[in-house]
């Protein structure tokens, strides 16, 4: 059965106590947290003819324009094969380019066109607003902790 976004459950297993997620359930809850994002993002994304993958190209190249397929793929938390492809698809609907990099001949860099900045800068705002919607529950403070024990999990990982 086929059923879309809005009429997944959200399955979170009692607990008897408030003791935090075992840690072996660590990995598996980040993933919950970023599935079930994606799964609401990504029906604005739809009217705006977007996915999570080409978002996460433009957000890129929104800060790093310029940057190669392998930063990109780095940098959005994808594979490099499957990033070409989506990169491949938004050449072809304009809203990105490759140009050959002045400082390697042998490596091509990727830009965000006027078309795709323009779609990103509208939707900002909404990704913004979503983003706030997530955190709603949590105060400044909490956020810039939540920010700093991620990027030191990442670096951990490297």
């Amino acid at each position: 059965m086929n059923r879309s976004p809005d009429k997944l459950r959200v399955v979170t297993p009692p607990r008897k106590d408030d003791s935090p997620v075992p840690l072996e359930m660590l990995p598996y809850l980040m993933n919950r947290v970023t599935s079930r994002a994606n799964q609401l993002w990504v029906k604005t994304l739809r009217e705006h003819g977007l996915t999570i993958g080409r978002w996460q190209v433009l957000s890129v190249l929104w800060r790093f324009d310029g940057s190669r397929i392998g930063t990109i793929a780095d940098l959005s938390g994808g594979e490099q094969p499957a990033v070409s492809r989506v990169i491949d698809q938004m050449e072809r609907d304009g809203l990105v380019s490759r140009r050959p990099s002045l400082q390697d001949s042998r490596a091509v860099e990727v830009w965000i066109t006027g078309r795709g900045r323009s779609i990103y800068e509208n939707l900002l705002p909404e990704a913004d607003g979503f983003v706030q919607g997530m955190l709603r529950n949590l105060d400044n403070d909490e956020i810039r902790q939540l920010s700093k024990l991620l990027e030191r999990i990442f670096s951990d990982l490297q």
